[in-house]
């Protein structure tokens, strides 16, 4: 096809985001159960794809980009493919807008078993509450594929998958596939995702945590106990252990992982609904990887390692170089040396960017006094916390907080 490397340019573009696309070709003959990723082959045992999506495709008009949902909350993109020979078709999807819970999934049956496989199939799909994203990628593909934005249209359709006039019933030997591809594919894929996440953490490649949110936050939750809520914060207690492990590995002092990871074992006790541990599950994802990205020690030697610690630790202590020096049990001037080296600065410019980096967050969030931040920083003379804050923000305290207040 003329247009192969720009469709899989597009391929690759949805699958950094988490989002199956399949092509298919001759669907008279095939369609690939990937194309919802094996979900009606393994409730309802059905190998005749074609079958099941004839009716969708054969009215699929040319140059037509159609969303559509199913019966299943899934939401999709389809198009036919130009092309004068045969039939070809681009699908993108399923994603799902928002979370399913268990009480939309008992809609649909009330066996036990297909509950919970249900739960793990709706786990791992990517979540897109904003799809307007992909909505620009497909335009753009469109205007590839039919010239200008003139020459095609788009159409929204509703359970345009679901052709069959009675409800689907489930497979009599449905049980023989709970241990089919398709369960073994939602474990091998929670288990490369939460790898491909911890990878990310560990490095404080924040642009990656990013990249797979929509796969990763909210995966993993397997229905493991009645209460949902329970089941929730059960899981974000095993994420924040496994977060501590990725920071460690990210070569950050157990002082900072400690501190963080005592903050969120609070936060997910006093969760109140199902809907704020998916928040909570964002914010400690992102906080742990901010944390390897600012407090990381890899790209330092043991020495100026201890020596940023002591410093993040209590910048109101005495952080002089001969002091610190003297903490450390190494000459002044040594210390001096390798500290310019290894951090591009000197000790004392570090501690004075630090206090005043510090400084900001209060200025932003608090009521408190400028007099009362410099001594919170570390800072006794007022006067000279000022002069030192104008030197680096270019502004006074008092004009910072005027333009920054939270």
């Amino acid at each position: 096809m003329p247009y192969d490397v720009q469709l899989d340019f597009v391929r690759n573009l949805l699958g950094n985001m988490h989002i199956s696309s399949c092509v298919i070709d001759n669907y008279e003959e095939t369609i690939p159960s990937e194309i919802d990723l094996g979900l009606r082959k393994t409730l309802f045992g059905i190998d005749n794809y074609a079958g099941f999506f004839k009716n969708s495709m054969s009215n699929a008009k040319p140059n037509t980009v159609y969303r559509f949902y199913d019966e299943y909350f899934c939401n999709y993109i389809f198009m036919r493919l130009p092309d004068e020979e045969k039939e070809i078709f681009f699908f993108i999807g399923p994603y799902i807008p928002a979370s399913v819970d268990e009480e939309k999934i008992r809609e649909k049956s009330d066996n036990e078993a297909v509950i919970a496989d249900l739960m793990k199939y709706y786990n791992k799909l990517p979540v897109i509450d904003d799809d307007s994203v992909i909505i620009s990628v497909t335009n753009t593909l469109g205007n590839i594929l039919w010239g200008s934005s003139d020459n095609f249209s788009m159409e929204y359709v509703e359970y345009m998958i679901h052709d069959r006039e009675e409800p689907m019933k489930l497979s009599e030997s449905y049980e023989d596939y709970r241990d089919s591809p398709f369960s073994l594919a939602i474990i091998e894929s929670n288990y490369q995702n939460e790898k491909i996440l911890m990878d990310a953490v560990s490095k404080g490649k924040l642009h990656v945590v990013n990249s797979i949110a929509s796969s990763v936050y909210n995966n993993g939750t397997e229905q493991r106990l009645s209460d949902s809520l329970r089941n929730r914060k059960n899981y974000l207690i095993i994420l924040n252990t496994l977060l501590r492990k990725a920071a460690e590995n990210g070569d950050v002092h157990p002082l900072h992982i400690n501190k963080m990871s005592s903050s969120f074992a609070r936060k997910i006790e006093e969760i109140r609904t199902v809907e704020h541990s998916f928040n909570l599950q964002t914010e400690m994802i992102r906080s742990y990887c901010l944390l390897v990205k600012q407090h990381s020690l890899k790209d330092y030697s043991y020495l100026i390692g201890k020596t940023i610690t002591i410093i993040s630790y209590d910048l109101t202590a005495d952080l002089t170089l001969n002091n610190m020096a003297n903490q450390l049990n190494v000459n002044p001037s040594y210390l001096s040396s390798l500290f310019k080296k290894e951090c591009g600065c000197t000790l004392t410019e570090y501690v004075n960017n630090k206090r005043i980096e510090y400084s900001l967050g209060l200025l932003r969030k608090t009521d408190k006094l400028v007099h009362e931040i410099a001594f919170d920083c570390g800072i006794q003379d007022t006067n000279y916390f000022i002069k030192l804050f104008k030197k680096i923000t270019g502004q006074t305290p008092s004009q910072y907080r005027k333009h920054n207040r939270k």
